[in-house]
């Protein structure tokens, strides 16, 4: 008999169960027949220092491994690589096909290209349908088809541009269709044991570019210690696109005209190339989370829209501020039962060109005595995005695009950005810093200012999974509307509407959570010094209380089950007698046992493709990777712990 064999050590002598919320491993709950598991690499490291390897990525196929350690050290470090979904992918397939699978390789050599145990996230960035309709019912969502659903998935298997996932453990592959015209795209989610965000670093997400990018998303078994910051800020969704063009006294909500009104933010819906197809990317009507383009002649851009406050949506933002006789002339005041409004979703643009020094407190908008017939300081700006309902069981999205303001002088500019998806799971979530998805603030009118301020951004979209309570503090707000900055003493133009909050969730904690709405722009005409919002309003509140009962994680492991085997060794090949081996099974659990005289160990009755953490320790031995994340297969997986002294 094989001595190795006899003096094995047993799981039935020698195993304590340990239970503790705070082990490395948290397993994350899921939400359909599939069931458990976890893993998968990472992206463009910027900048950053590597303390660890522990992903076994050769000589035992069995095994799969994470990126170990790693320490981020510059801004703007984008950890994950993005690809195109290249065909329509149909729920429980295994399959999904890209454009080009070197997207997702890495370019740190630790890492590589994308193999066998990576992970993914699949996600359906547009696709919604909306009212076309030339009313203020412009841009309501039908329906929202395959916009915002997503999954994580692990890699089996890469034959040229398709991807394999989960062959061996999902039985029913994915649990969503995704479709190439919705903007699937597959990012690649670095996983590591424990990653540290120094002071003054930041991870960022790519910005979304209409195909890829605008998600930052992570995977940490153990403590992610930030003390610079995770940021979303301005990378989802795009703001309306500036142009130039004259025309005057426009009331549509939708036009092919770019001479007639400034463009639309982008939402779920799509952008310009969309929005053609939906008689016209211009005017004030807000498509989806998208803020509408303000109308001519020089109407402020609305804000863009995420997070669902829970009031009724009405495209006229939130008046804040400002004169209380002024806000009671204007029709959206009016018609809310002469009261100010308190629409959920982005800010309302503000008016169009005034040329004559009038009380705004006295005369109204829509009044020709503004000495400018057709326009009269109408109430025409881009409506406010609407909020969109997140979900981190199945939908999430970017912030909406704020729309742009009208110009016709070269002063103005492109709507804000909405802020990108920030998607953590941690076992542990600390530090100093922060975690943010802003939305940007519209562009403002620069000097002489003759033209209006364009819509700020949305609020992203921050999903924590974490297995311990956390506090690093959470912002997803919305962007400031654009000033209207002019040097004219009776000329004024409209301010950019705020962008609405964001959506924030967390699975256990109370860190502080901001999702405010941002402010309207504001005009520095001497003309309308007593109500300088003239028309803008703040973007409303976003939802920040939500909580992460569960994510769509795709696995399901199978009913076999195998044996974990591994050995201690010094670096003379001779077995360690009493290393103490803890394995952290995918519920939380702690199994701990010893190494036998031999150094070897074994452990009965892990699920086949069950995720596991092992750790070794020794009094008197310090070991070369004494931290390895492992998924056996089959009971031929073995780990090799050798002591470096």
């Amino acid at each position: 008999m094989n001595p190795a064999s006899s003096f094995r050590l047993f799981i039935t002598s020698t195993i304590l169960f340990l239970f503790s919320i705070s082990s490395l491993l948290f397993w994350p709950q899921v939400t359909s027949s599939q069931s458990l598991q976890s893993d998968g690499p990472a992206s463009k490291f910027e900048g950053g220092s590597r303390t660890k390897t522990t992903a076994v990525r050769s000589g035992n196929p069995q095994l799969i491994g994470s990126n170990g350690d790693y320490t981020v050290t510059s801004s703007d470090t984008v950890l994950n690589e993005y690809a195109v979904l290249a065909a329509d992918a149909l729920a429980g397939t295994s399959t999904i096909i890209v454009t080009d699978i070197t997207d997702l390789d890495s370019p740190i050599p630790e890492l590589g290209p994308i193999g066998n145990g990576d992970l993914l996230m699949i996600i359906q960035m547009q696709g919604a349908t909306i009212d076309t309709s030339n009313t203020v019912s412009y841009g309501s969502v039908t329906a929202l088809n395959g916009a915002g659903l997503y999954e994580i998935v692990y890699v089996t298997s890469i034959s040229g541009n398709v991807i394999t996932i989960n062959n061996s453990s999902c039985l029913s592959g994915m649990r969503n269709s995704y479709s190439v015209a919705g903007r699937t795209q597959v990012v690649r989610v670095p996983q590591f044991i424990n990653l540290t965000v120094n002071s003054g670093a930041s991870i960022v997400p790519e910005s979304w570019n209409g195909a890829t990018g605008g998600v930052a998303a992570l995977r940490v078994y153990g403590t992610l210690l930030i003390d610079g910051s995770i940021d979303g800020s301005g990378r989802g969704f795009r703001g309306g696109i500036y142009r130039s063009d004259f025309w005057s006294g426009e009331t549509s909500y939708r036009t092919t005209f770019s001479f007639a009104s400034a463009a639309k933010g982008e939402g779920i819906a799509g952008f310009g190339p969309e929005y053609d197809l939906l008689f016209g990317r211009y005017g004030r009507g807000a498509p989806a989370n998208g803020g509408g383009g303000g109308n001519s002649h020089n109407g402020g851009g609305g804000g863009g829209a995420n997070g669902n406050n829970g009031n009724g949506w009405t495209g006229q933002g939130v008046m804040v501020g400002g004169s209380e006789l002024a806000w009671s002339l204007d029709p959206g005041y009016i018609a809310n039962g002469n009261a100010r409004t308190d629409s959920s979703g982005g800010g309302r643009g503000g008016y169009t060109l005034s040329l004559i020094d009038l009380d705004a407190e006295v005369v109204g908008p829509n009044n020709p005595a503004w000495g400018t017939p057709l326009d009269e300081r109408r109430e025409v700006g881009g409506l406010g995005g609407r909020p969109v309902d997140n979900d981190p069981a199945a939908r999430l999205f970017l912030g909406g695009g704020g729309g742009a303001g009208e110009a016709n002088n070269g002063t103005g500019g492109d709507g804000g950005a909405g802020g990108g998806l920030v998607f953590l799971i941690a076992g542990t979530l600390t530090g100093s810093g922060s975690v943010r998805s802003n939305g940007l603030a519209g562009a403002d009118s620069l000097s002489p200012g003759v033209d209006a301020g364009s819509g700020g951004g949305a609020g992203g979209t921050v999903v924590i999974h974490n297995a311990n309570s956390t506090i690093v503090p959470i912002e997803a707000n919305g962007g400031r509307g654009g000033n209207q900055n002019i040097v004219s003493a009776n000329e004024a133009a409209g301010p950019g509407g705020g962008g609405g909050g964001g959506f924030i969730a967390v699975r256990t904690g109370v860190p502080m959570r901001l999702t405010d709405g941002g402010t309207s722009g504001t005009t520095t005409s001497a003309a309308l010094s007593e109500f300088s919002a003239n028309g803008a309003t703040t973007g409303a509140g976003g939802q920040n209380a939500a909580t992460v009962p569960s994510i769509p994680f795709c696995f399901a492991p199978t009913a076999a089950s195998v044996t974990l085997t591994g050995r201690a060794t010094a670096e003379d090949g001779i077995g360690i007698l009493g290393a103490r081996i803890v394995v952290t099974r995918q519920d939380g659990s702690e199994v701990s046992l010893l190494t036998n005289p031999f150094g070897y160990f074994e452990l009965d009755g892990i699920d086949a493709g069950e995720t596991l953490v092992v750790s070794i320790e020794h009094k008197r031995y310090i070991f070369f990777d004494p931290v390895r994340v492992v998924t056996p297969i089959d009971s031929a997986s073995e780990i090799e712990f050798i002591a470096v002294e």
